[in-house]
């Protein structure tokens, strides 16, 4: 079982299932005084969350059956405004008892993504 200070934080996705974000994944990829794999993303915290439980669009992954990759479109931030920020959900177990967690996190030009489209946001622009 992770300890409380494990979790970044913990999230219902758009179906209602939990999904966590360790504090290890997030200073692998956003990076907390050391350089993370993504640094780009450390300012990017609270669109993480919103990518989780109200994502633009979420695709099946073609690489792993398990996973599931979500879009927030158009995040507006600085240099990096108009790029579109991608979080990876993988899921365990089945039913009542499946959880998330977010396998990893970045920004990207386009969507990319080849696998099934499962989700897409009705109201495409955000005010």
């Amino acid at each position: 079982m992770r300890a409380e200070g494990d979790v970044v934080f913990e999230v219902l996705d758009h179906e209602g299932v939990p999904v966590i974000l360790s504090r290890e994944t997030w200073q692998a990829k956003a990076g907390d005084g050391e350089i993370g794999s993504h640094p780009e993303i450390s300012g990017y915290l609270d669109d993480v969350k919103a990518a989780i439980g109200s994502p633009d669009l979420v695709f099946q992954s073609t690489r792993d059956e398990r996973s599931r990759i979500f879009y927030r479109l158009r995040v507006e931030q600085g240099d990096f405004a108009g790029k579109h920020l991608v979080v990876v959900i993988k899921y365990l177990g089945r039913a009542e008892s499946r959880r998330g967690y977010v396998s990893t996190i970045y920004l990207s030009r386009a969507v990319y993504s080849r696998g099934l489209l499962l989700w897409p946001r009705t109201e495409m622009a955000r005010q």
